[in-house]
């Protein structure tokens, strides 16, 4: 019986070891400069969502971000 123990143990311990090495390693993301219109769009996401109640779509509110950083970044 406690070499059934010992098998149960061992094969428990290739198991965890196989899935750890299978998991995958997330992809390192390369980074994008910061550009004036990103910036600028981020500062205007930030007050648009500190002002929303929760109900507008992300798509929506990504879009008026943009927009807002294009009307900043327009010359006079």
């Amino acid at each position: 019986m406690n070499k059934e123990i010992l098998n149960l143990e061992a094969a428990a311990a290739a198991y965890v070891a196989e899935r750890y090495k299978r998991k995958r390693k997330p992809r390192l993301q390369k980074d994008k400069p910061l550009t004036a219109r990103l910036y600028l769009a981020g500062q205007a996401l930030a007050g648009l969502l500190a002002s929303s109640q929760g109900r507008a779509r992300v798509s929506d509110i990504r879009y008026e971000a943009f927009e807002w950083a294009d009307k900043m970044l327009e010359e006079d």
